[in-house]
């Protein structure tokens, strides 16, 4: 049998299945254990009281292999640090994540390249004149980030904030493969689905991406230079993104994830990227080949995802149109209708996730047209519509 890949974090679904397609054997473990990704791989679930610090234990009955983690766990460096001890992590630790997840490194790596960065300031005290955004310090798919209402937060709690610069436009995300001193590659770009009604996200929550999105027109160039210029100053090793803003034909980094991001399995569905192949390849061969991403003639050029909020506490039926993806579960490499679908009678918090759902289309416009439309579907089934 082949060395098990350890996949591990909040959700890992995505990236086991993208372990599947390029060949490896995931053995995984995270908060929802969801039917789709039982039917596939080995899976615990880590109960939210025991989160991140209870996947020790775990690993303790986990088969021999490497770690890969996935959001939010590039937050909890310490544990990082105590599992890297115990086995080997396909992944960014210690400086790395040092240089990415503090805000005002990420602003001075980048500028003193000459990228442009939303300017920072502390929660603890007034900024200058403008429009701020307050975020946490360790935050992930834009839980907690809200506009800055002018107030100074008390200090105790403004160690966990900080105020960002707002910038007008487009959201975005692009894909790397890093090579630490050597630079990174783009993999691929694409819009980012942001605190949208019709899904019953929050404010500024992630919520869905489509993609590809060409270069020429989220002006690819100055988002390459930013991913070098971060690669080489932290040491970026494997996969990781950079969400972006697109504001006046300038792609402006608003935060940095260095792993596994949730826009990458729309990549693979959209070309023949098999990313997890070349995570693997960054940290097992000593020189990386440049990326050819052709799009793939057996897909169309555009696909979405989006995630479905609860929009009141629910509790999931035994049926419903996401019950013929689990009876005939689709070919590793074909696009699902559905994915990370919850148990029956599982019952699901008003904003938490519920599942996500998959289109494609010959353009943006068209693919969220569809997404829309299972959106509406979903509110019907569970008693919204």
């Amino acid at each position: 049998m082949d060395e098990a890949l350890i996949l591990i974090g909040a959700s890992v679904r995505a990236a086991a299945f993208s372990a599947l397609r390029a060949g490896l054997t995931p053995w995984c473990a995270d908060l929802f254990g969801d039917l789709d990704l039982k039917q596939r791989c080995p899976c615990e679930v880590i109960p939210p009281s025991h989160y991140p610090d209870g996947f020790l234990d775990i690993l303790k009955r986990a088969p021999a292999g490497p770690v890969v983690y996935t959001g939010a766990l590039e937050n909890a460096r310490p544990l990082l640090t105590r599992l890297g001890k115990k086995r080997t992590i396909w992944g960014n630790t210690s400086h790395a994540l040092v240089e990415t997840r503090t805000p005002s490194r990420v602003v001075y790596n980048l500028r003193r390249r000459y990228h442009p960065a939303p300017d920072l300031h502390p929660a603890t005290s007034t900024p200058p004149p403008g429009r701020w955004l307050l975020k946490p310090i360790a935050g992930a798919a834009g839980a907690g980030i809200r506009f800055w209402d002018g107030h100074p937060l008390p200090r105790s709690r403004g160690r966990r904030f900080y105020l960002q610069q707002f910038i007008e436009g487009e959201s975005g995300s692009g894909v790397f493969l890093g090579e630490g001193s050597r630079g990174a590659q783009l993999l691929g770009v694409t819009r980012q689905l942001v605190g949208e009604t019709w899904l019953h996200a929050a404010p500024f929550r992630y919520c869905g991406s489509i993609g590809p999105w060409p270069l020429s027109e989220c002006d690819g160039q100055t988002l390459i230079n930013a991913g070098t210029a971060l690669a080489r100053a932290a040491g970026l090793r494997g996969l990781f993104g950079i969400d972006f803003v697109l504001g006046d034909g300038v792609s402006w980094p608003v935060e940095v994830n260095p792993r596994y991001t949730a826009s990458i399995e729309v990549l693979e569905h959209a070309t023949n990227l098999r990313a997890m192949a070349l995570h693997r390849d960054a940290f097992t061969l000593s020189e990386l080949p440049a990326v050819d991403l052709a799009p793939s003639s057996r897909t169309r050029p555009v696909v979405g995802k989006a995630i479905y909020y609860a929009p009141r506490t629910l509790t999931v039926p035994d049926d419903g149109p996401w019950t013929e993806t689990l009876r005939r579960p689709p070919p590793l490499k074909g696009l699902p209708d559905f994915a990370d679908i919850p148990a029956p009678g599982q019952v699901i918090k008003a904003g938490r996730p519920v599942l996500t759902f998959f289109a494609r289309a010959l353009n943006a416009a068209a693919c969220r047209d569809q997404l829309r439309r299972t959106a509406a579907t979903l509110d019907r089934v569970l008693g919204n519509g």
